[in-house]
């Protein structure tokens, strides 16, 4: 008798949770809403893995757009939205902000401090920090910091010619040097040594801190995107207590001197520390703790460190392919430093266009910002239909499908920096190109980005001649076993010095 009630409950147990599984799996055909086949446990995901978390996404938008305004998705188990129209885009991230203001990207506050950043933090406090750092971000202080970027720029050039003669160099490795000595002088006066010392720390912490090429920490990662409340419940963090006691040191390093007066910098640390100084206008001082500065001052730094150092690799792979593209580029470096005497100045810089429609090509085929995450904070009536987005509901805007679309870039896989002439970019809609994403909420760094990655590439195309080493697997790939975008193998290259 006793193993007949013990069948009987766990046959209970089996049926229900076949029935909730089935249930939420339902969720999108039981509203009329388009959902690519899912299954559990994984749902939308089954493919990531075999392919790129970014190209999943992308796939939903490319093979359901122009079936409504916004398709289904699920992340495990929970629903999520991906819209499919431009202008229902335009109204997420713009029109219709106020129910969309957050993110859902995992942080914890109370046991990892360096993760409660702008990138992830939420309400009224994030828009207080987005307020606070975005006179830190305007042309002015860019012109200001624009020398110590020079600085390290002429640091990459000898560094490339001191390993010219090996047969072949992986440039990864090389531009994150660069992008981690650039955002550490620029973010609060770091000598990180990156390109001098083959043992720098902050490379070794950095690559630590973007390595998600293992099973368990991709489960980590979407386990705190779908179940958040228990993530910090459990006290999960993302930062090892290894960078978070690195990073806390040198910061506290940092802002001792700073206050001392034994150092003074226009970089990013001092913009910090005048906001977190600064009186209010009703005269109490501004509540940046210091945690709080800290947090921006890591994300400032890592956020640079790897999209910048992704977005020079993979333009180098494409003028490395294209050497008549490569050469243009290089013609008209030379053309603007003859301007300039010879100099690559902060005005020189907003000349080079041709070199940043390379760029944006770049970003369009092989973009770091794969999908843009946005939280639905209040019910909202999807407009002309009875649809109601629920609150809390995560929106995942399909940014990589929408860059390869070929119905707005025709042949999306050709290499094609024209698409970027100003006549070209106003015809589109201005929805067709987020890699910095759009609205209130966009990459505030993005002027900065722009200018370190165009002066690394101005520095590299001035200098060197590179063609495709054939180590490099072709066509160009992205991993599909990591979240952030990386070439598959890496990118070899052969150098040649130019007189």
């Amino acid at each position: 008798m006793a193993s007949f009630y013990i069948l009987t409950f766990l046959l209970c147990i089996i049926v229900y949770v076949w029935y909730y599984v089935r249930k939420a799996l339902s969720y999108w055909s039981d509203r009329n809403i388009p959902v690519l086949k899912a299954k559990f446990p994984l749902g939308s995901l089954g493919e990531v893995g075999k392919k790129h978390f970014g190209n999943v996404i992308g796939e939903t938008y490319l093979k359901l757009k122009g079936k409504g305004l916004l398709a289904g998705f699920y992340m495990l188990l929970s629903p999520v939205v991906v819209p499919l129209d431009l202008d229902f885009i335009k109204d997420i991230l713009i029109k219709d902000f106020q129910y969309f203001a957050d993110r859902k990207i995992f942080y914890n506050e109370k046991d990892d401090p360096l993760s409660a950043h702008l990138v992830a933090i939420r309400g009224e406090k994030w828009r207080r920090f987005r307020q606070q750092l975005t006179p830190t971000f305007t042309s002015g202080k860019m012109k200001m910091m624009f020398p110590l970027v020079i600085g390290q720029a002429k640091n990459l050039q000898k560094f490339i010619e001191r390993h010219i003669s090996e047969s072949a160099m992986e440039f990864k490795n090389v531009c994150i040097r660069f992008t981690a000595d650039v955002i550490g002088i620029s973010a609060f006066g770091l000598e990180c040594r990156a390109l001098l010392d083959e043992d720098s720390e902050i490379l070794k912490i950095g690559k630590h801190f973007f390595s998600f090429n293992t099973f368990m920490k991709q489960v980590k990662f979407f386990f705190t995107i779908v179940c958040e409340d228990w993530a910090r419940k459990l006290g999960l963090r993302f930062n090892h207590p290894e960078l978070e006691e690195f990073f806390m040191r040198v910061i506290k390093e940092t802002v001792k001197q700073r206050e001392a007066g034994i150092i003074d910098r226009n970089d990013f640390m001092k913009h910090l520390l005048e906001i977190k100084n600064s009186p209010k206008e009703d005269g109490v001082l501004s509540n940046l703790t210091f945690n709080e500065l800290a947090a921006q001052a890591f994300i400032i730094f890592f956020a640079g460190f790897e999209t910048s150092s992704t977005t020079m690799e993979f333009t180098l792979s494409n003028l490395a392919l294209h050497p008549e593209i490569q050469e243009r580029a290089r013609q008209e470096v030379r053309d603007v430093m003859k301007k300039y005497n010879g100099e690559l100045t902060y005005e020189a810089v907003q000349e080079l266009i041709y070199l940043r429609q390379c760029i944006d090509e770049t970003l369009r085929i092989f973009c770091p910002a794969v999908a843009l995450f946005r939280q639905c904070v209040e019910n909202y009536k999807v407009p002309n239909t009875d649809l109601i987005i629920e609150k809390g509901t995560q929106v995942l805007v399909p940014v990589m499908g929408i860059l390869m679309d070929p119905d707005i870039y025709p042949n999306p896989h050709v290499f094609d920096p024209d698409r970027f002439t100003s006549e070209n970019i106003n015809s589109r809609h201005p929805m067709a190109y987020l890699p910095f994403g759009d609205g209130p909420r966009n990459c505030i760094g993005k002027r900065f980005a722009l200018i370190q990655v165009t002066v690394g590439l101005a520095y590299i195309l001035n200098h060197f001649k590179f063609t495709m080493n054939s180590k490099t697997k072709l066509p160009l790939e992205i991993d599909p076993t990591d979240i952030p975008i990386r070439v598959k193998g890496g990118a070899w290259f052969n150098v040649v010095k130019l007189e």
